[in-house]
């Protein structure tokens, strides 16, 4: 700026609204209506922000819900899993079969146990 100081003259180009008295003064249809279409695009935003916040929520718990349900489904198979090697070893179906008096698998039979 070079140390130069500027002014600014006041303009009469300011703008002035004075406060409506409600009571007093007669309201166009026109501005009525543009009010109440106002007041009624408020409304209705607010209610589909409300309505879009509960949807994503609400999909956000099913989510969670079945991620869990997933994890715990999992590891109840892998228990069962477990379980059933145990169940279908060799040393199990051995012991099951001599306490049913049934004879030792030979070598030419075959076993297919899931």
């Amino acid at each position: 700026m070079g140390g130069r100081v500027y002014t600014l003259k006041p303009s009469l180009d300011y703008n002035y609204s004075t406060k409506r008295d409600k009571n007093t003064e007669e309201i166009s249809l026109k501005e009525r209506f543009l009010e109440w279409l106002g007041n009624f695009l408020l409304i209705l935003l607010a209610v589909l922000f409300l309505i879009i916040t509960v949807a994503i929520a609400y999909k956000a718990l099913v989510y969670f819900k079945i991620k869990f349900e997933k994890r715990t489904l999992n590891a109840e198979k892998v228990q069962l899993e477990r379980e059933l090697s145990r169940l279908t070893s060799r040393e199990v179906v051995l012991e099951k079969a001599k306490a049913l008096g049934l004879r030792e698998p030979q070598e030419h039979d075959i076993i297919r146990l899931r």
